[in-house]
């Protein structure tokens, strides 16, 4: 199964917001490591160059969400 990792926590909410599954979260002291399955290259492209689009409330909750999973 292919894996993509990141320490971009605004990354990691961008993603879920998508759709992909969050698969663990290694976590480094408060910090974390997110942890997806496979993650389609366009879309990390998108966030790169500035183009990607989602909804801001969803996008803020999973930002919180991620920030409490990775500190518990």
């Amino acid at each position: 199964m292919n894996r993509f990792e990141t320490t971009d926590i605004v990354l990691a909410a961008y993603l879920k917001t998508k759709g992909y599954k969050l698969i663990e979260i290694l976590k480094n002291g408060n910090k974390g490591t997110f942890v997806y399955g496979t993650v389609d290259e366009e879309i990390i492209n998108a966030y790169d160059l500035g183009q990607a689009s989602v909804e801001p409330k969803a996008l803020n909750y999973e930002i919180k969400a991620l920030t409490t999973a990775a500190r518990r």
